[in-house]
């Protein structure tokens, strides 16, 4: 080698040792921490934890205001207070107030609000110098149907069985009236509001209704209870808002505190409708509330209870077959000496007697005392009959007038005393809806007076329908003895031609009669003695009321046999005679079973038959076979 490559070579060798410290001092450095690295990212950390802190004091000054208003709304800090911070608009809670005036639908400042049971209703009470009325309509519609107002006589009655607690209407009236005498109030029973609406005192109708009430003002409203039952009750677990409605963004009815209960009306998925103890129903979360507790209310029974008072002084007459002797002339017992011998099972008559010929109260009196001692030597008992069918007399005033009521109550008990009958039979066919209420007080006022002599009050009446509700089955159902329900007149004289009674027509109104209250041991149902046998010719339908037998004879007179009707339980026959055609239902021995044992599928034992003279002669039989 020349000295020249050695010279090139010493040249080289430093390099390459420099080479191989830098790969070494490399492989130290992957091997070892970079302490400069360190030392930069601990300078960014810091960096970061500053920012951190900032960005926190920054968010707790822009979005502390909504946490506090979360927290004082009385929600929980959970998943919904961080949306709420983060998507207000959507997750926020609503604190605003409802508008109570709106939502109790009160209109001036002595409304007061019902909440009945669980519901708030439409109706409203007042709050007169302090203290709760209801309008008539409401004690009507909600508590009694029996209190009685003479709005020209200016007078509020209620009747019991046996008197009449009478209260002057007007802002002076705290005390009422009895037989025993007056009988003072703590506040005015019954006043008029200025539009001329009756309004009763809440107290004074408690004596008649059995209710509880519970009155909390701002807004006024009414915590009413007519009915007890197993209430359903949750336990509030944190302070909460209760809403109208089912979410966070419907307005806030009230504040529940932790503690207080409330009973439990509806559960949803998320939301559970409540009634506060202060008479509030809206809305709580479910995770808000307790599991639920079942409690019972000790209800209210210490009303007056007209039921069981009538019911102790009802007249039991025992089973009654009843029949109905129709008479224009005094009769001393010799014609129902023979209506009698062909109704050997009859055990009460009600001749028609009285005719009402006033409206001062004044009739036409057919009694005789002879009669009543013919029926009474065959164990036969007289319930007297009052019609207003003869006269046309003004009903309206004669029942609207306390007056007028009184001389016919004490007119009738005269008669009825004096020739010493059992009882008296009230027959007013002609009562329209605007005589209905007083025809009704009339009823109740006369009961009074025939339990105290031991008479038998009965009342005739058609078969409730629409037309005829004012009549008021339930509280005849009350007052009188019995309910004697005439059950003919399906078709009438001047109807089309038709059944007198069809067994479906004397189901219906039997089973109408009982839905209306009327137990059926006060029931006596009145059965046709009489057939309609209907001519039509042309447009023209007339027809004549005969007796059973009479009927018949028609028929076997024109050599027709009649055929059974399955759906009407009738023997029934058409037949042509010139240019007319006839048609028959027959009221018979198997027309007349049919009925008979719908009364007695009914559970109604009294029955009777209009009227007296126009039955077959075995048709009493058929009553006692199928009724006794």
């Amino acid at each position: 080698m020349s000295d020249e490559q050695l010279e090139n070579r010493r040249k080289r060798r430093p390099v390459k040792v420099k080479r191989r410290k830098r790969r070494v001092q490399n492989r130290r450095r992957m091997e070892e921490p970079d302490r400069d690295l360190i030392r930069g990212f601990g300078r960014k950390l810091i960096s970061m934890c500053i920012a951190l802190v900032l960005i926190l004091i920054i968010g707790g000054v822009a979005f502390g205001g909504r946490i506090k208003k979360a927290m004082s709304s009385g929600e929980k800090l959970g998943f919904h207070t961080v949306m709420e911070v983060l998507y207000p608009e959507k997750y926020s809670y609503s604190t605003e107030p409802a508008d109570m005036n709106e939502y109790f639908s009160l209109f001036s400042d002595d409304d007061v609000a019902i909440v009945l049971q669980d519901e708030r209703i439409e109706t409203r009470a007042k709050l007169i110098g302090g203290d709760v009325y209801f309008s008539s309509d409401t004690v009507y519609d909600l508590f009694t149907k029996r209190f009685y107002y003479n709005e020209t006589e200016g007078r509020l009655l209620y009747t019991t069985a046996d008197d009449i607690y009478s209260v002057k209407v007007g802002d002076e009236s705290n005390y009422y009236e009895t037989s025993e005498g007056r009988k003072d109030f703590d506040k005015p029973i019954a006043r008029l509001y200025k539009d001329g609406t009756l309004y009763i005192a809440a107290d004074y109708v408690r004596m008649f209704s059995n209710f509880s009430y519970e009155l909390f003002k701002d807004p006024n409203r009414l915590k009413l209870v007519t009915e007890w039952g197993t209430d359903r009750m949750a336990t509030v677990k944190d302070d909460t808002y209760v809403r109208v409605k089912g979410g966070v963004k419907s307005d806030v009815l009230c504040h529940s505190k932790a503690g207080d209960k409330v009973e439990v009306l509806e559960t949803m998925e998320t939301w559970t409708k409540v009634k506060t103890a202060d008479c509030f129903i809206g809305y709580v979360e479910n995770d808000r509330l307790s599991e639920y507790t079942e409690e019972n209310p000790t209800p209210v029974t210490d009303a007056y209870d007209p039921r069981a008072d009538f019911d102790a002084h009802r007249i039991d007459a025992g089973q009654i077959f009843l029949g109905f002797h129709q008479i224009g002339a005094p009769d001393d017992g010799t014609q129902l000496t023979a209506l009698l011998d062909n109704a050997v099972s009859v055990n009460t008559v009600s001749p028609t007697w009285f005719y009402l010929q006033d409206a001062d109260g004044t009739y036409l009196d057919l009694s005789n005392a002879n009669y009543v001692k013919t029926a009474h030597n065959r164990d036969v008992k007289v319930w007297p009959l009052l019609e207003d069918m003869t006269n046309d007399v003004d009903e309206y005033a004669l029942f609207s007038s306390s007056k007028a009521r009184r001389n016919l109550i004490d007119g009738l008990i005269a008669s009825v005393s004096a020739c010493g009958a059992d009882g008296i039979n009230i027959d007013l066919e002609r009562i329209d809806s605007k005589t209905g209420p007083h025809y009704v007080q009339f009823l109740r006022e006369l009961s009074i007076e025939t339990h105290k002599r031991d008479l038998v009050l009965s009342v005739d009446d058609f078969a409730p329908n629409e037309g005829n509700i004012y009549y008021n089955y339930n509280e005849q159902g009350h007052v009188a003895d019995y309910l004697a329900l005439m059950q003919y007149n399906e078709h009438w004289g001047s109807s089309e031609a038709g059944s007198v009674a069809s067994v479906g027509f004397i189901e219906e109104g039997l089973q109408k009669t009982l839905d209306r209250g009327v137990p059926s041991e006060r029931i006596i149902s009145i059965l046709p003695f009489y057939t309609r046998i209907w001519r039509i010719e042309g447009a023209e339908t007339t027809s004549d009321a005969v007796a059973m037998d009479t009927a018949v004879q028609f028929l076997v007179n024109h050599g027709i046999t009649p055929g059974w009707d399955d759906e009407l339980c009738q023997n029934y026959a058409e037949f042509e005679d010139g240019t007319a055609t006839y048609k028959v239902w027959l009221e018979d021995e198997q027309s007349m079973r049919a009925k008979l044992g719908v009364l007695s599928e009914k559970g109604v034992k009294n029955a009777g038959g209009w009227r007296l003279g126009l039955e077959n002669g075995g048709t009493w039989g058929w009553f006692v076979e199928i009724l006794e």
